[in-house]
């Protein structure tokens, strides 16, 4: 029998009235963790998109405690991860590319925003209960993601991730801290369903072969293990460890041996690491130039190519080292706070598995959070689980919880701030949308623009040169701190002089006199990409006539430039070689 639609809208109109505050608090989480899974640092209107909802969770967070007030925890865990957060912006100050360390601000920094906004929460041990549902869920189906991607489709299993390390980190993350709950929970049909989830999660794990994941597995495995002994059924821990050695087995028998193969390599270090030592080795180079400071968040990418070993295989984005990165990126300051973290994290653990108080529930939990942490925290000494997204919204909320059990069974004094015996309610809802007003608009504004040169870009591939240029200059409008925008917009209009007739001189030197500008203009607002430079060199090299004599000189200016900037920009280095085999210039 059909249900009709109205029905339908008003039985979950009701269902969403009776889970009330929480519900919305995990679904507005959830909603921004599976916008996150788009981003992959490419596509940053999906990063707009997930921030943006964060903005509204934390309206939601503020409006709903003005009655009852926040009662933030005084932890020295809560201090260091504010600290850090402000260390972030503060080097925005000193970034030579300021709009990608405002963008890196939010993204890097989001699980400190995720962290506050679960604690400051109403009715925060149902809050956690959505958010962890929503967010296993979401686990889940990237797991099934990844196994379609590679039993059906013959892909690599990644789900929406760049590299399959990356998803499998992303499923340890929410396959540790599930697991506890497997372990606590009495015998019947939910826990059999648990048991059947884990298994896909450790199947899509196992079957990406990635040998840092089984090592921090491993690691979170060991620390679960130790901690559950003796504190829940001995027949459910020896089930759950059985699951996890069955799914390597089936993996293993799916992949024909590969996955054997692969992870004996973990024992030739020398050989499985070979990429990464290249990399760590060049970056401590970049790390002795600049120890202090650092050279601004998320701008490693710009001032890699001239420290770039030649043998380095890799995207260049990433040292694949997060605690190296950080301390590049951020200074001393930002490695030793990070670095805090982590250790005020072990204390909590280690504080409340010793308090005698302590229900042993509660010691279980705690050993499934931590293991997540851990794992990733050993995991990224090879990767950069700190610059995925979503891994960073689920640290966050995994952070809050520790927090929350750390506070359950170790009172202490703390303080409550209560805003309706300060200011009237309509005052109060105005001051707080105007200041998350700037954060909104900033996000709207950067994932409109990204949407736009986007488009402006596909409407140039089908020779739609006025829309795409349109496109660009609104885009430009929108967002005038991106330098994207503008090397977009001048290459548009480089390929576009030469479909003017060769008798239209003036629309031709209008378009390169344009051109010209938007690259000063992309110069000055990021002096470190090479692609600049070497439009720039483009231009000077397809109008001789209408540069001049010094076209040449110009020209090869420019490429200098180019290549000074990034050793291994090859488009540039052939484009110049060949200009210079055209005057005879053969060494």
């Amino acid at each position: 029998m059909r249900v009709p639609a109205s029905v339908l809208t008003a039985q979950v109109a009701r269902f969403w009235q009776a889970a009330g505050y929480p519900a919305i608090w995990g679904a507005l989480l959830a909603a921004a963790l599976i916008a996150s899974l788009y981003f992959n640092g490419t596509y940053i209107e999906y990063l707009a998109a997930s921030l943006l909802l964060l903005c509204l969770l934390t309206l939601t967070v503020l409006w709903r405690g003005y009655q009852t007030g926040f009662q933030p925890p005084r932890s020295t865990l809560a201090l260091l991860l504010t600290l850090f957060w402000a260390w972030l912006a503060l080097g925005l100050l000193w970034s030579r590319v300021p709009y990608v360390s405002m963008v890196n601000f939010w993204w890097v920094g989001s699980f400190t925003l995720v962290f506050w906004l679960a604690v400051l929460a109403q009715e925060p041990e149902r809050c956690w209960l959505w958010a962890s549902r929503l967010v296993f869920l979401t686990g889940f189906a990237l797991a099934v993601t990844g196994l379609y991607q590679l039993l059906v489709l013959g892909g690599d299993p990644r789900s929406t991730f760049l590299t399959r390390n990356s998803h499998a980190a992303m499923l340890i993350l929410i396959a540790i801290p599930a697991s506890s709950h497997f372990l606590l929970a009495p015998a019947g049909r939910w826990c059999a369903v648990l048991a059947a989830a884990l298994f896909v999660f450790f199947l899509a794990i196992a079957v990406t072969g990635s040998r840092g994941v089984l090592l921090s597995l491993l690691l979170a495995v060991g620390m679960v293990t130790a901690i559950a002994y003796r504190r829940v059924p001995m027949a459910r821990l020896f089930g759950w460890l059985a699951l996890i050695v069955t799914a390597y087995l089936l993996a293993n028998l799916l992949l024909q041996g590969w996955l054997g193969g692969r992870l004996s390599s973990v024992l030739e270090p020398s050989t499985a690491g070979h990429d990464r030592f290249l990399i760590w080795r060049q970056a401590w180079q970049m790390v002795l130039d600049q120890p202090w400071l650092g050279v601004g968040l998320g701008t490693f990418w710009l001032f890699w190519p001239p420290y770039r070993h030649p043998a380095d295989s890799s995207a260049g984005f990433y040292v694949h080292n997060d605690y190296l990165q950080i301390w590049i990126e951020t200074g001393l300051p930002g490695i030793l706070l990070l670095l805090a973290i982590e250790i005020a994290v072990l204390a909590i653990f280690i504080r409340v598995v010793r308090n005698a108080r302590t229900m042993p529930a509660t010691r279980v939990e705690l050993a499934g959070l931590m293991g997540g942490l851990v794992a990733i925290a050993f995991h990224t000494f090879f990767d950069f689980d700190l610059y995925i997204h979503p891994m960073l919204l689920v640290i966050g909320l995994m952070l809050a919880r520790l927090q929350f059990l750390y506070t359950a069974s170790t009172p202490t004094n703390s303080f409550i701030l209560q805003p309706a015996k300060r200011v009237g309610r309509h005052v109060y809802h105005a001051i707080t949308l105007l200041l998350l007003l700037f954060p909104i608009l900033y996000f709207i504004a950067l994932g409109v623009s990204a949407r736009l040169t986007v488009q402006a870009r596909e409407s140039a591939t089908q020779g739609r040169w006025v829309e795409a240029s349109t496109m660009l200059s609104r885009a430009w409008q929108i967002m005038p701190t991106s330098d994207l925008t503008l090397v977009s917009h001048a290459d548009l209009l480089r390929q576009a002089i030469p479909a003017l007739s060769s008798a239209d001189i003036q629309q031709r030197r209008t378009l390169l006199r344009e051109a010209l500008l938007l690259l000063e203009d992309a110069e000055r607002v990021n002096p470190l990409r090479p692609q600049t430079y070497y439009i720039r060199g483009m231009l000077y090299q397809q109008n001789p006539g209408l540069i001049g004599l010094r076209w040449s000189e110009l020209a090869a200016e420019s490429y200098q430039r180019a290549l000074r900037t990034d050793p291994r920009a090859f488009w540039a280095r052939m484009t110049y070689a060949q200009m210079l085999l055209g005057f005879g210039k053969v060494a």
